[in-house]
């Protein structure tokens, strides 16, 4: 590690999957960073499920390796077993999880780290930020030490006033048997950040040997090897795991009613924050689902040599002694052995409408935030803030202009904008249905959409390069290969292709997919060529639609709002369109658009009273 801690451009406070991800690719682009953490060995941990990507999840792992980040290479290295999710439902929303070899993770990100040319280490929390003249200027350490930079990203996690929940339980930890970041929450309070509390849980951890697997249903792994990333090599990390699954019954559900006075969530009413819409407690599940008679549970392990098991779906804060008679309602469960009880846990985070899409705040210059510092659940969506933080972080070090990713180009695009736009009333996660252009932004082709910009802002090497250009050109002639290789009149599956139909034209056809024309590729073709050639065929009408309607908002986007409108002299605005546009202060007409209640009328308004003063203007 070249770099010292006391000519850094960039710190980093975090070193959780967001913050990893941030010093890596600001000491990368050639940097002098560093990374403040509580414990350098226990970088990147997967504190919750072990698992990584998913519904849309995936998506936002394949672009961060696209872009040259570093989460798709990690899991790959340690992957226990992978799979492709909605496979039937088509291109659009296939997305790929793997569960990670959770010691092992740790270990190769914290190899990573270590081994980071530019990037120091120092143990230690952030607790005050040193601010001059609006712009951030350093940290100050708890216990008095200070690190001086002119460009700091936040990536707090739960620790930002972190308090953990088990019945009656509460204890002030950032994750469980780790010390919370208090002074931080103070000084980002005095600094006018208006802060909210959000919050998380995890499930019960049990004991492999104590479980009965013949009484569950086996999910197995994928038969193929199945990476995140473009580099990494087609072979298993090690042996592939299966997973099981069972679900809740009546006695279970019982044992939740009978003890809701014990939770902190109901009866207790300790907890204020609000938990995930998409990931609710077993609590949660059996009050405000109560007419489902079952619950899915998901038990899964954590690594190749660990005694534990995760028991997904169960998450819970009840106390110890009731979360092991729910276990034992469970099949197969009978015997279970609890290792440790779950918890839920409650933080501060900042509203992320206080950020540019850079993920700079606007009231500090040179701060960025990012993770569930701006209210979001989930490793992947931390890291791809993390990546985007770092990169702006380094290049307004630089004198550079920012990265930003449209809608139109990422999920990561979408995940900041929704961000940054709406803000959250809740922890906020990735969807598939939150991105209009998902037909544009699969799994297949996250290289071609970001590989490039990547290689712009400089974290693709030559050798990522050179291959990248040889999969889009080998993609580019497959295609040409198809459109004009003709294969009909025949009959393939059961369709009948006339005479001088091509074998794009049977691609195109919904039942007719590539493993029927296979033996019409050249030899030569790769398996993963031939199939990423289908679905840029059967997508490309789908696809040439969606472009015609990001033409238009493209329009939008590029009609810049100035940052002192005055929104109550917009004529005829409606009064909710007032104060939102004037809280939110929308970059653009495009992103005014999506703010949550702003009416295509309120948008037509802003755009005619701006044309108005533009006129005005150059008149004058």
């Amino acid at each position: 590690m070249s770099a010292r801690a006391d000519d850094a451009a960039v710190i980093v406070v975090g070193g959780g999957h967001a913050g990893v991800e941030a010093a890596l690719a600001a000491a990368r682009l050639g940097v002098p960073t560093v990374l403040v953490t509580g414990d350098p060995e226990r970088v990147c941990t997967l504190a919750c499920n072990p698992s990584i990507g998913g519904s849309a999840k995936g998506q936002l792992v394949r672009e961060i390796d696209a872009l040259g980040g570093a989460m798709a290479r990690l899991t790959d290295r340690v992957s226990l077993h992978s799979r492709f999710l909605n496979e039937s439902k088509g291109p659009s929303v296939r997305a790929l999880r793997a569960l990670a070899d959770k010691p092992g993770y740790v270990r190769v990100a914290a190899e990573a780290v270590a081994a980071q040319p530019g990037l120091t280490v120092v143990r230690g929390m952030g607790e005050d930020l040193i601010v001059e003249t609006g712009a951030v200027r350093g940290v100050v350490l708890a216990g008095g030490g200070t690190l001086r930079a002119p460009n700091v990203v936040l990536a707090t996690g739960t620790f930002l006033g972190g308090k953990t929940f088990r019945g009656d339980e509460v204890r002030a930890e950032g994750r469980f048997g780790e010390p919370p970041a208090i002074g931080l929450s103070a000084t980002l309070a005095r600094l006018g950040f208006p802060l909210g509390r959000l919050k998380t849980g995890t499930p019960p951890r049990v004991d492999r040997t104590s479980l009965d697997l013949a009484a569950m249903a086996v999910q197995s792994p994928s038969a193929t090897p199945l990476p995140f990333s473009y580099a990494s090599p087609r072979a298993f990390a090690g042996p592939q795991l299966p997973c099981w699954i069972v679900e809740t019954n009546e006695r279970t559900h019982a044992l939740v009613r009978e003890n809701l006075h014990r939770s902190p969530l109901y009866g207790l009413d300790l907890i204020r924050g609000i938990g995930p819409r998409y990931c609710p407690s077993i609590e949660d599940k059996v009050v405000k689902f109560g007419h489902n008679p079952t619950h899915q549970v998901f038990v899964e392990p954590e690594g190749w040599d660990e005694p534990t098991f995760y028991v997904g779906g169960f998450s819970t804060s009840l106390p110890s002694d009731v979360q092991l008679a729910m276990l034992r309602t469970l099949p197969g469960f009978e015997a279970v052995v609890m290792l440790r009880a779950g918890y839920a846990v409650e933080y501060d985070f900042v509203q992320p409408t206080e950020l540019d899409p850079s993920l700079e705040t606007r009231r500090v210059a040179g701060l960025f935030h990012c993770g569930q510092l701006n209210g979001t659940s989930g490793y992947e969506e931390a890291a791809a803030q993390g990546l985007i933080a770092g990169i702006n972080a380094a290049r307004r070090s630089q004198g550079r202009e920012a990265l930003r990713l449209g809608r139109e180009t990422s999920y990561i695009g979408v995940l900041i904008d929704d961000l940054v736009t709406r803000g959250v009333d809740e922890p906020y996660r990735m969807l598939t249905s939150r991105a209009e252009h998902r037909v544009m932004l699969r799994h297949d082709n996250a290289d071609l959409r970001l590989t490039p910009v990547g290689r712009d802002v400089g974290l693709i090497d030559e050798d990522a390069w050179s291959a990248f250009e040889q999969r889009r050109d080998a993609l580019a002639g497959g295609v040409r290969f198809a459109e004009s290789s003709r294969v009909g009149p025949a009959r393939i599956g059961r369709d009948d292709l006339p005479a001088g139909a091509t074998l794009a034209d049977a691609l195109r056809r919904p039942d007719i997919g590539v493993d029927d024309v296979r033996r019409h590729f050249p030899p030569a073709t790769d398996d993963d060529v031939a199939a990423r050639v289908e679905i840029e065929i059967k997508m490309d009408g789908y696809v040439r639609r969606r472009r015609t309607a990001i033409d238009r908002a493209v329009r939008d986007e590029a009609v810049a709002l100035p940052s002192d409108l005055d929104y109550d002299a917009v004529p005829a605005l409606s009064r909710e369109g007032r104060e939102k546009l004037a809280r939110i202060r929308p970059r653009t007409l495009g992103a005014a658009s999506r703010i949550p209640g702003i009416t295509p009328t309120d948008v037509a308004l802003v755009s005619v009273h701006l044309h108005r003063l533009i006129l005005a203007t150059a008149s004058a």
